[in-house]
């Protein structure tokens, strides 16, 4: 579904209904302001694999700042449609990738409803409020999990049901939908757009304290990337000549039909003075681009009056096979670019990185947030797809990283 479909339809829907009397609308934002910096010039900290820009020791504001706003309206007591658009770095269509909601939900009773449009993809606790800062301790979601599989949406429909058991409910969501994804490419044009159809579900219980969720999605590629520097290649009478073997390896580089199965646990605490986070992760795939990657994270935070201090560990690791490249018999600086440009797209694309952080949040007012947080990242060889390589022959195997922020919601 397009998204300008999914607005011109919510348009129209709220276009015939406006002289309803019990329609509410709702106007709310979230946002921060945040500096970043690392101890290194050799590799750049990436907020999200979507990113334009990495942060070195230069320091910088542009990983962790964002700003969002959410338009809401109760149209009647069963309909309710919402949008949300984020401003942050992300490449690509600016507007389009930034757009998270744009929805209509029909609530079919009170454990029941179904939403159509443009939602936030269901893969992980924070799923819903990822960019929302001031709704976490950290200043930003644990980095092996959440920038492992760094998609923000898809266009499709849901479907939800609640159980009730005393002060307890179960949650079960099914959903199906096309997912568009960019990120940016530095071998071809300007970006990497990913193509990919997907359904799944997800459970989920909360019980006083706890709140347990479990879930599965099926991705399926429906196009190849969009590279027209190695299609020129592939066609290349010289290219041809001077890398033998180079038809052997075409298949590795072709998207289309590659399938991956995510596999995710959640369990989160909170009674007010103690809390804590876990999550775990498994992506069973198909293609070189996204090799078969486990993640998971712990985290345990104290709450003293108004501040937060809080510790954060993480893992992702890749369990990647290297593809054999071939090399250019000829002497000549294209196809060597070009090799290499091959192996960083099907080679390079593992993570082996371990971090623990420490940080500390001070709600100085009901709105308002101040955060710090230091985190020390171990780089395993050929482990660094959640990064910006700026020096491919001298990786950094350890990285500082600082940050303060404020963030905030009205």
């Amino acid at each position: 579904m397009k998204i300008k479909s999914i607005l011109l339809l919510l348009l129209s829907l709220n276009t015939t209904t406006t002289v309803a009397e019990d329609m509410r609308w709702s106007i709310k934002g979230f946002g921060t302001f945040g500096f970043i910096g690392t101890d290194t010039d050799k590799i750049g900290f990436l907020r999200s694999n979507t990113q334009t820009q990495d942060a070195t020791s230069a320091g910088g504001i542009t990983t962790d700042s964002r700003l969002g706003v959410q338009l809401s309206v109760n149209i009647n007591p069963s309909i309710y449609a919402a949008v949300q658009w984020t401003a942050r770095d992300h490449a690509g269509d600016f507007f389009e990738q930034n757009l998270d909601w744009a929805f209509l939900r029909w609530n079919i009773n009170q454990s029941s409803n179904i939403r159509v449009g443009r939602l936030a993809l269901d893969l992980f606790l924070l799923s819903d409020y990822r960019d929302v800062g001031y709704a976490y301790p950290w200043m930003r979601p644990p980095h092996e999990f959440y920038n492992n599989l760094a998609l923000y949406h898809f266009d499709g429909i849901d479907l939800n049901h609640k159980i009730y058991f005393d002060d307890s409910f179960l949650s079960i969501k099914l959903f199906s939908g096309y997912i568009f994804n960019q990120r940016p490419s530095s071998y071809a044009s300007n970006t990497l757009d990913f193509e990919l159809v997907q359904v799944g579900g997800n459970v989920k219980f909360e019980s006083g304290h706890w709140i347990t969720r479990a879930g599965y999605s099926y991705l399926h590629s429906i196009r190849n990337i969009k590279n027209g520097q190695l299609k020129t290649a592939f066609k290349n009478p010289f290219v041809r000549a001077g890398m033998p073997g180079f038809d052997q390896i075409k298949s590795s580089l072709e998207l289309k039909n590659a399938k991956l199965h995510y596999y995710s646990l959640g369990m989160a605490y909170d009674d007010g003075l103690w809390l804590s986070q876990a999550e775990a992760s498994y992506v069973n795939s198909s293609t070189p681009y996204f090799p078969d990657t486990a993640s998971g994270y712990l985290s345990i935070g104290r709450r003293i009056s108004k501040v937060t201090l809080y510790t954060l560990f993480g893992i992702s690791y890749s369990f990647q096979k290297d593809i054999p490249i071939p090399t250019p018999i000829f002497p000549s600086a294209q196809l060597q670019e070009l090799s290499q440009a091959i192996d960083q797209s099907i080679n390079k694309n593992g993570v082996d990185e371990k971090s623990i952080s420490l940080g500390a949040r001070w709600d100085f007012h009901p709105k308002f947030a101040l955060k710090t947080q230091w985190s020390h990242y171990w780089l395993g060889k050929n482990g660094t797809q959640s990064w910006q390589d700026l020096t491919l022959k001298d990786k950094s195997r350890e990285v500082n990283v600082w940050s303060l922020g404020i963030d905030f919601t009205f």
